[in-house]
Formats: C-alpha cells, structure tokens, sequence
C-alpha cells in the first residue's frame, strides 16, 4: 500500500485526521491505517480516497515499481534454485553488479551464491564463507530471513560433506524458527518452504521419516494454504521416495509420484521430471 501517497494528498489539503475522516469513520480508524497500514473497511477507504481526490489505484497500484536488473537477476537465480537449474542460476549471479546492490542484495547473493556452493557439493569451506558473510558481517544481529536461509544452507554443505552432527546442529536451528517464518509474499513463502524442505531432506537422510515426513506434509499445508507450487513437486517425490524406503503401500507411493510429476510439469521442472522417471523405471 502507499500510504505514503495517502499522507502527502491530506496535508497537501490541510486536513487534520480528524477533518478528513468527519462523516465517514473514527479518528482511530484512520489513525490505524496512517501509522500502522491496517486497512479499514473497502468502503470507507473509497470515500476517504474520493475526499482526496485519489483512486484506490493511487494507494493500491495495480503495477508495482519495476525491479532493477540486479533485483530480477537474484530473483531468477532464487528461483532456480526449486527447479534445480543450478549452472543457469550461476550465469544470473555472474551477471550481478555486485557493488551496486543494497545490503539486502548482498545478503540475497550470497545466500544463492552458498546455496549454489553447497548443492554441487564446492569445498565445503567456500560454501562456509558465503554463509558466514551474512551470519557476521551483513546480518550479524540476526534479525532478517537470512540467517535462517543461511542455517540451512550451512545445514546442506555439512550434509553432504558427511559431518551429521554439525548438519543437525544447524537444522534444528532452522527447525526450532520455522514457526516465527514471515508468509507475507511469494518470495518470503518461496525461501520459507526452501527450509522446510532441505530440513525434512536431512531428516530422512538420516532415516528419520516420522519428522521427515512431518516436515513434508507442513511444506505441502503451506503451499496449499498459500495456493502456491514452489516446491510442491519435490516435497511430493520426496514423501514417495520416504514411503518407498519405509515399504508403504505401492498405491499411495503412485499417487505421490504422479502429483510430483504434475506439479514438475506445471512450474517447467524438467531436471526433477528426469530424476523421477528414473525413480520409476529402476
């Protein structure tokens, strides 16, 4: 919302709050709105709007601000990530003017940049030093999303590089925040299902199904509830390939694996449509 547009069009005008509001709702309705964006009621906003000679368009825009070429390059390596196009998504990053970016950019690269690192198993100690970048330079109070992604990417190269105990460590940090994790737009619910995804990975890397699984079907009740597909493909081959290791119904394992392949098809995961033919046919 820019409320910020809605501020300068009253005190253009010289209306108090009280002024502006006289007819068509309480000082305290409009106050709420001013300071805090809680959005009062469709339509008193229209009349309070129409008094300013503003249309719900002015304070709601139809078209956001356009990103910047960085923002949308780290966006579309972000978003590589889900679909497992990992040297595609270094190409973007290589792209990046770096020293233009904002401190969230930064935090934004090298989160990516670690990912990248940790997922095509680089020496564990470069994956570190992206994470650490952000842990304790960029965000060493640890009051943004990228501490979290950071734990859990620290959580994947430590995986992979066999260290369970340090993995754990840092997964049960990522799985004792991830109730506190913002859903206020796709991109916080696309990093919030990256989490519980990788974290429900490690778990039934270390056969722990039951919280697998648990992690699995909170990821699937996020997408659903937020009528998103990031990551619902893998979370479902992820749930079959848990119920084939744990020999559970061959019937349930099929519709897992075919709601994996429809969602594959639907967000153009070709690289997860390949592993799971070869899941199918070995």
């Amino acid at each position: 919302m820019n409320i910020e547009r809605f501020i300068k069009a009253r005190k253009a005008m010289g209306l108090s709050q009280a002024e502006l509001c006289d007819g068509i709702c309480t000082q305290a309705t409009l106050s709420k709105f001013e300071n805090s964006g809680k959005a009062p009621a469709i339509r008193i906003l229209t009349q309070l709007c129409a008094r300013l000679n503003l249309t719900l368009d002015d304070v709601f825009p139809v078209n956001p601000p356009a990103q910047s070429e960085a923002n949308q390059l780290l966006d579309r390596a972000e978003y590589k990530l889900i679909t497992s196009e990992y040297d595609s998504a270094n190409d973007d990053l290589n792209q990046v003017n770096f020293d233009n970016l904002s401190v969230h950019g930064q935090m934004q690269y090298y989160f990516v940049k670690g990912y990248l690192s940790a997922l095509l198993e680089k020496p564990i100690a470069d994956t570190l030093y992206y994470f650490n970048l952000i842990l304790n330079d960029l965000d060493d109070t640890h009051s943004t999303i990228y501490t979290q992604l950071a734990y859990t990417g620290s959580g994947i190269a430590y995986g992979h590089n066999h260290e369970n105990q340090k993995s754990e460590f840092f997964f049960q940090k990522v799985f004792d925040g991830l109730h506190t994790l913002p859903l206020t737009d796709n991109k916080a619910i696309w990093r919030a299902l990256n989490m519980v995804f990788y974290t429900a990975e490690y778990f039934a890397h270390v056969e722990d199904y039951k919280t697998s699984d648990s992690l699995l079907e909170y990821g699937y009740e996020i997408c659903a509830n937020n009528h998103v597909t990031y990551y619902a493909a893998r979370i479902c081959f992820r749930r079959a390939q848990n119920a084939i290791a744990e020999g559970r119904d061959s019937n349930a394992i099929t519709q897992m694996i075919n709601d994996a392949k429809a969602f594959a098809r639907m967000n153009n995961n070709l690289k997860l449509l390949e592993r799971i033919e070869k899941t199918v046919f070995n």
